[in-house]
């Protein structure tokens, strides 16, 4: 594909993602805001200048902007002192906006209030469950090999610990084993950690332990990423493709959420505890990168121009599923600033039967701001080691 057919693909589906998992977390907010009577002065499916614009019959105004990344909900008080007020600056509000309080977001109670800010954490997750649901149910799930030693590769990591052809690995570090995929998403960011893997040989049960390099894996755009390996292969068969009715493939969305909800938490916290490299946080770059190589791959993978399109739109739904699961584990984050940093000061309200000081609210802000560009600046360098890893 050409340069330019591979870029229009990747910002095509980098905005794509963005626009669909942070809409739906807008959404969230607006529709428990609603529920709780809170009143949405305006809901903006992107940023910049307004595009088209309306306003319903509940005095929300709806506006498509011109830079499609992304979106907000605005409630009525988000604005000046309202975002941190303590009990002092509340009830000053309260004079200022007479009836109108009642539908004010810092008047509710807290139960309302962290259901507003939960929800849309929760909303990404429910997304990821009817994405993952939904292909389930109209496409099976994905192919798989079964988790079976079919190669052990000279000189590798699993052939010293002893792994032979035809074992079959039940458990890594405790989690079960089904596919052959799940060993290598359970080995590849742990390049250099002792990991124990429980297996059946010949009808007995055996445990053997594994340390995975740090490998230098490129891929098809130039970019390297240090992933672990230890030398297995999968057995050369047929793959499999589980079939699902309704009720299953919401069990199977569930779990498949659940999944990558657990591997994205336990990779956050041994990045926080230094265990392992912060070196696959990705920012912005990273995920058109994800998104491109998605694209491309799908686009050249159909027969036909048909084909090549419900490839891409497929494989980018999935992707958007992953993608809405990070988005709602970071923003329960508790750091200020995030939806979890709103629900720690909604839980200290509800202990102190007091809102958290103006002065309190305004450190909580910064150093939550410090640590979210900690966190940015990190991504950011980890985008610019790949992208000269390309040039160079």
């Amino acid at each position: 594909m050409s340069l330019i057919g591979t870029g229009f693909l990747t910002i095509f589906s980098f905005v794509f993602l963005i626009s669909i998992v942070v809409v739906i977390h807008e959404l969230g907010h607006y529709w428990a805001g609603r529920v709780c009577g809170v009143h949405a002065e305006a809901f903006s499916m992107g940023f910049g200048p307004t595009i088209a614009s309306w306003r319903d019959k509940r005095g929300t105004v709806w506006r498509i902007a011109a830079f499609p990344l992304g979106g907000y909900v605005k409630f009525l008080g988000d604005a000046g002192a309202a975002s941190e007020p303590d009990a002092e600056k509340l009830e000053e509000i309260r004079k200022r906006m007479g009836p109108d309080a009642e539908r004010c977001y810092h008047f509710k109670p807290i139960w309302q209030r962290a259901f507003v800010t939960a929800a849309g954490p929760i909303a990404n997750f429910i997304l990821a469950i009817f994405i993952f649901a939904s292909l389930a149910l109209a496409l099976g799930g994905p192919p798989y090999q079964p988790p079976v030693v079919g190669t052990v590769a000279e000189d590798s990591a699993a052939a010293e610990a002893g792994f032979q052809a035809g074992d079959r690995i039940v458990a890594i570090n405790g989690t079960g084993i089904d596919s052959f995929d799940d060993i290598v998403t359970e080995v590849v960011w742990r390049p250099g950690e002792e990991m124990r893997f429980d297996i059946e040989r010949a009808g007995e049960m055996m445990v053997l332990r594994a340390a995975p390099r740090a490998t230098e894996v490129e891929d098809r755009f130039g970019g390297t990423r240090t992933l672990g390996r230890i030398g297995l292969g999968s057995v050369m068969t047929p793959p499999l493709r589980d079939s699902y009715n309704p009720v299953t493939a919401i069990g199977y969305g569930i779990d498949r959420t659940w999944t990558a909800v657990s591997m994205t938490a336990r990779y956050v916290v041994r990045v926080i505890t230094g265990r392992v490299s912060p070196e696959l946080l990705n920012g912005p770059v990273g995920i058109a990168t994800a998104a491109g190589q998605t694209a491309v791959t799908s686009v050249e993978a159909g027969g036909n121009a048909g084909e090549s399109t419900f490839l891409l739109l497929v494989n980018l739904v999935h992707l958007a599923g992953f993608l809405s699961v990070g988005l709602g584990l970071v923003n329960l984050l508790p750091i200020p600033i995030l939806d979890g940093g709103h629900l720690v000061y909604y839980a200290y309200e509800a202990v102190a039967r007091r809102p958290l000081s103006m002065k309190a609210q305004a450190i909580g802000f910064r150093v939550g701001l410090a640590l979210v560009l900690g966190m940015m600046l990190v991504a950011t360098w980890n985008d610019l080691n790949y992208l000269l890893g390309q040039i160079f």
